[in-house]
């Protein structure tokens, strides 16, 4: 059995990094259409709908991006999820969440905001194994003010007059779509586990779709102007050291969207700093995480994240590595996020590690 079980971990961490390698070889210069998080673990159902309740029975995360504060006027990204998991005495369970986010760029407070309702169904394969689909309905919300934008013709030769006519198309409007999307997710996983042992393994890879009907993506009611379908492979996986409080915690991203490709991969280690007391409750179990990730040719990503009982405050920073760099200084900008969850990240109030 021992034999057999490590074979299954070498297939899907052979299937995990082949994934990594195939998005490496092929990366090209970022530039997407929807907004994405450098914590993408962090954003389940913005990178899959089928994440919704699998892992935990309540989950709540709230995440703030601020991007090109040195350029100008910043890129400000809000989000918020939620998660629970129902039918939680069947053997097939179902997972329901909803997400919503505000996105504004530049002096037009050009914007997106967006509310998603996710419902997944996830079926176990065998006691280490199970499948999750999902599906995603949204309404979403674009809109701009050109109030503080300034224009070629309204430069006079010397000055700029903002009293002198724009010579643009004034018929700007804001407007609405109808957001849809799928996905599937393979969950493998060994047992929770004491620190004392720390041998388990838990890999989860998926792929999603996002706007296969690709909606109108216009302010002029141009509906020749789409927004492109959006593909996202992802996966990761969480390895415990034997006899150590160290996990490895490997995990990539890709999107294709477009033209456009964003590859991101990367490592996280956590450190279990202390276990729950298994009796009394009294002691809270607490990790703290360092990790690096690459945005191909476009930011390396430093991130921490500390996790006490069944809370967790990321932190992370993109530091520019494209053309741009010579405008931002290689600042790119830092996200916050915040999570609860239940059961909590180390077991149910007991001393055992839940990776």
């Amino acid at each position: 059995m021992k034999t057999k079980n490590l074979i299954t971990v070498l297939i899907f961490g052979k299937t995990f990094f082949i994934g990594v390698l195939i998005g490496i070889v092929n990366c090209v210069p970022v530039i997407a259409q929807d907004i994405h998080f450098s914590q993408f673990d962090e954003t389940p159902l913005q990178v899959n709908p089928a994440n919704a309740g699998v892992h935990h029975d309540i989950r709540i995360i709230t995440n703030y991006k601020n991007q090109w504060q040195s350029v100008g006027s910043p890129y400000k990204t809000f989000a918020l999820s939620a998660e629970v998991k129902l039918l939680k005495k069947k053997k097939q369970k179902l997972g329901l969440g909803i997400d919503f986010f505000n996105d504004k760029a530049g002096d037009s407070q050009m914007g997106t905001n967006q509310a998603n309702l996710s419902l997944s169904g996830i079926i176990p394969i065998n006691a280490k194994s199970l499948l999750s689909g999902g599906l995603m309905c949204g309404f979403a919300q674009r809109s701009m003010t050109s109030g503080k934008l300034s224009w070629g013709n309204q430069y006079n030769g010397m000055d700029y007059d903002a009293n002198l006519p724009t010579g643009e198309t004034s018929s700007v409007s804001n407007y609405t779509f109808l957001d849809l999307g799928a996905g599937i997710q393979y969950s493998y996983g060994t047992n929770e586990m004491y620190i004392s042992a720390n041998n388990a393994r838990k890999i989860n890879i998926g792929v999603s779709v996002f706007h296969p009907h690709q909606p109108a993506y216009s302010y002029y009611g141009d509906k020749s102007e789409k927004l492109h379908m959006k593909l996202v492979f992802h996966g990761d996986a969480a390895i415990g050291i034997k006899n150590t409080n160290l996990i490895l915690k490997p995990s990539y991203i890709i999107f294709l969207q477009g033209a456009t490709k964003e590859i991101t991969p990367g490592m996280t280690f956590q450190y279990v700093l202390q276990e729950g007391s298994k009796y009394t409750g009294n002691k809270k179990p607490a990790a703290f995480s360092l990790g690096t990730y690459y945005r191909a040719k476009d930011a390396f990503i430093a991130r921490a994240k500390f996790e006490y009982s069944n809370y967790a405050l990321g932190f992370s920073y993109d530091i520019n590595l494209s053309k741009l760099k010579t405008v931002t200084s290689a600042r790119g900008g830092f996200e916050i996020s915040l999570r609860f969850i239940a059961p909590g990240a180390f077991g149910k109030g007991n001393s055992r590690a839940r990776i």
